[in-house]
């Protein structure tokens, strides 16, 4: 995968630590690009402040104004504020493009949304379908005619067998996975080291293996 010479700038929505991450994996993707990578959108101004970097902070995504020729990487690592943050961007005709880095696995007759990023050694099997900026973490996989829905997050080694399907919004933790055939619903999350092998309705959390369903309490103290 190259950068299209149409590309005059990558701007990376974010700046945390997986941020930062998604800029090694644009180096290794795009090596005889890496001059267009313009630095990091965040509410924060000193995110970086910390950290060895070369790459500043552009602005606020709540106000940033995209210029012509610029594309986006969202870098930001829980489903609803990717969201948020991604349409506040979107209405002011901003580009999201996909970032696959080079040991990924993506089989020919898979179909990757734009805006998606896969981190190292993912990988998207036969007939396999992401939406809209999916976040696939290093070592997630899909199996052959999974799908995963816009906005989505699988953590490192997240996976999800054959035939298996998540909806929008949905965040699978570290090492969870999703049984052969199984669905989850839009905002469901995923506990770390759990197993969903029954189909999961939207607005859920499911923890343990097997795992257990419960309905998702939310900020506002709403389900």
């Amino acid at each position: 995968m190259t950068l299209p010479e149409s590309v005059r700038r990558v701007v990376v929505v974010g700046a945390g630590g997986f941020a930062r991450e998604v800029v090694q994996w644009a180096h290794a993707a795009w090596p005889d690009a890496a001059r267009r990578l313009g630095g990091f959108l965040s509410a924060d101004p000193r995110a970086l402040d910390a950290h060895a970097n070369d790459l500043p902070i552009l602005g606020n995504p709540a106000d940033f104004i995209p210029a012509p020729g610029d594309r986006f990487l969202l870098a930001i690592g829980i489903p609803e504020v990717r969201r948020r943050v991604a349409e506040q961007l979107l209405e002011r005709h901003a580009m999201f493009i996909s970032l696959i880095h080079p040991t990924a696995i993506v089989a020919r007759t898979a179909v990757i949304g734009d805006g998606s990023i896969l981190c190292p050694h993912s990988i998207v099997s036969d007939a396999a379908r992401l939406g809209r900026c999916v976040l696939m973490n290093y070592h997630t996989s899909i199996g052959h005619d999974g799908s995963v829905g816009d906005y989505a997050v699988l953590s490192p080694y997240a996976t999800l067998g054959g035939n298996a399907h998540v909806a929008d919004d949905v965040f699978l933790g570290m090492h969870a996975s999703v049984g052969p055939g199984r669905t989850m619903g839009s905002r469901s999350k995923l506990s770390a080291n759990s197993c969903a092998l029954t189909d999961v309705p939207g607005d859920s959390l499911v923890f343990g293996v097997p795992g257990r369903i419960q309905p998702l309490v939310r900020l506002d103290g709403s389900s």
